[in-house]
């Protein structure tokens, strides 16, 4: 293999962890690719501090009960009243089926793919989709099929590169993110990588969604933060 399609190939393989972890089913297996996709990319971890994640998230793997982990996934994403949005219209308009679905939508018009609804029942923008897609087109352009590569181009630079940040905040600063503060981590340090390959600066948003009670995401996030910091100092004076 070139060293091209070597790269291709690394990144294919992230994608596709971003996707086992992000993507949401009811299937029993839904984490079995999981350890063997972090065991590869521990091989050449993108830098320390990625080392120490995967390291960290194999640990939780390997020692976790699975049903923990979908609990996990259940509460970051499923249980209110602090739900996080996983679909990218969400961190762009405030709102779902916006126009980075729509955007999506006419990303795959160009193609052959389309999104099974019997196993996947969310949007076309879900960030754990836009993962898969992406792991589709790589896995295409390592097969010489460039226009996948320009479909990959796209993807990330319209739809995944303006509102990821958000997303990855979100969800590392949630009440129960665990091995899931963890996966942000790696996800964080990949997308800066993917910025650089696609010669992509990270956007500067000048933005306030709306949320909750007319709240901003951004202050929210504040707010939840202050919550865990007040919660930690209160256990540790209990344990004095």
């Amino acid at each position: 293999m070139s060293d091209t399609k070597s790269v291709l190939n690394a990144r294919r393989i992230y994608y596709l962890l971003f996707s086992q972890l992000f993507v949401f089913t009811d299937k029993q297996n839904r984490y079995d690719k999981v350890l063997d996709l972090l065991n590869i990319i521990k091989q050449s971890p993108l830098n320390d501090e990625c080392a120490k994640a995967i390291d960290n998230l194999l640990l939780k793997f390997n020692t976790q009960n699975l049903e923990n982990i979908v609990q996990e996934y259940d509460d970051i994403f499923h249980a209110p009243p602090h739900a996080i949005h996983n679909s990218f219209s969400f961190y762009e308009e405030g709102y779902e089926t916006g126009s980075a679905c729509a955007r999506v939508r006419k990303i795959l018009a160009k193609t052959k793919i389309r999104r099974n609804e019997v196993d996947f029942k969310e949007n076309e923008d879900n960030v754990g989709f836009c993962f898969a897609l992406m792991q589709e087109f790589l896995s295409s352009q390592i097969s010489d099929d460039e226009e996948s590569g320009e479909f990959a181009s796209q993807l990330f630079k319209t739809i995944i590169n303006p509102n990821i940040d958000d997303f990855i905040d979100a969800v590392y600063e949630h009440e129960n993110s665990d091995a899931y503060a963890l996966a942000c981590i790696i996800l964080q340090n990949f997308i800066e990588f993917e910025r650089i390959f696609y010669e992509t600066p990270k956007p500067i948003v000048d933005r306030k969604i709306k949320v909750q009670d007319g709240v901003s995401r951004s202050e929210a996030l504040r707010r939840e933060q202050n919550r865990r910091a007040k919660r930690l100092e209160r256990e540790l004076s209990s344990d004095v």
